[in-house]
């Protein structure tokens, strides 16, 4: 089966919390497809692919404004929680142990206690922003939205283990 480009005729349905079934113009439908952001962080509406059960690209869509209401809400629900992303509010703490930053934080989903392993490359100032990018050991992400926002005790308790 060939790549198909998803446009405004094609209809999208939410199935399961990852999943959504792919209407074609002519009818066909194409079930169980999951979405994924091929820039989940710097493009967050455009080129989606959707994989099939064997991870395949079979669909293809290059503009989320193409869809209509109905499939758009499908789409971007499913990705709502797939790409669930607390965003921290508040450090409370870290504490370096052998090497490894244990975090305390204060995020819109609540406190969470984290461990990031490499502090170099596990921490991610986005160029040109303010936008601060934190990936766990877990392979969790956590994002500060603009680190100008975060109060004196956060910043100096970030930036003195970066």
């Amino acid at each position: 089966m060939s790549r198909i480009i998803i446009t405004n005729e094609c209809k999208l349905e939410r199935t399961d919390i990852y999943l959504v079934s792919l209407t074609l113009p002519d009818g066909t439908i194409i079930e169980d497809l999951e979405p994924r952001r091929l820039f989940p962080t710097t493009d967050l509406m455009h080129y989606i692919t959707f994989l099939n059960k064997d991870e395949r690209e079979v669909a293809l869509l290059r503009d989320v404004d193409e869809l209509d209401e109905n499939s758009r809400a499908s789409l971007l629900g499913c990705f709502e929680d797939f790409y669930l992303i607390p965003k921290i509010e508040e450090i409370l703490n870290v504490r370096d142990k052998f090497g490894a930053l244990h975090l305390t934080v204060r995020t819109d989903h609540g406190v969470i206690k984290f461990r990031i392993r490499n502090r170099h490359s596990d921490i991610k100032q986005l160029r040109g922003t303010n936008r601060i990018l934190i990936r766990d050991s877990s392979d969790n992400r956590y994002e500060i939205p603009d680190v100008t926002q975060l109060n004196a005790k956060s910043r100096r308790l970030l930036f003195s283990y970066t």
